[in-house]
């Protein structure tokens, strides 16, 4: 019987390591992607700047600045995981509204769909409530 319960504990075990595995992947892919989205955004005002297209170029850098963002505030609900064992909520809804408003300025929705629009707002609108009622969680 110790025998089972030893190889049982060692299975267990193994699963637990699993998603400590893949989230340090995804913290892994998450780096390099960031790193790119930051080169992009630095490049899209270079391009800016000597073509001084101030207008166009503005609403780029702004979507890629805040894409990048996006994937930082990722980066660091997956480095909460690994010092609380647990997914961070609040930074999530953070990273959707940052998300959110990223869509509004690369399709412009002002010409689009009343529904499409009342659905961004209506979003917009459950975004922001949950950042404002879900308390940030301490760090253990």
């Amino acid at each position: 019987m110790p025998e089972n319960n030893s190889s049982f504990n060692l299975i267990v075990r193994f699963f637990a390591m699993v998603p400590m595995i893949l989230y340090m992947i995804v913290a892994l892919l998450l780096t390099i992607i960031a790193i790119f989205s930051v080169y992009d955004a630095v490049q899209i005002m270079v391009q800016m700047i000597v073509s001084r297209d101030f207008a166009n170029g503005l609403t780029s850098v702004l979507t890629a600045l805040l894409l990048t963002i996006t994937i930082i505030v990722l980066f660091e609900t997956v480095t909460v995981y690994f010092k609380t064992k647990h997914v961070e909520v609040r930074a999530l809804l953070v990273a959707g509204l940052t998300g959110l408003v990223r869509h509004v300025l690369i399709y412009n929705v002002s010409g689009g769909d009343p529904i499409q629009m009342f659905a961004t707002v209506a979003l917009l609108a459950v975004l922001i409530v949950g950042i404002v009622f879900v308390k940030p969680e301490e760090i253990r």
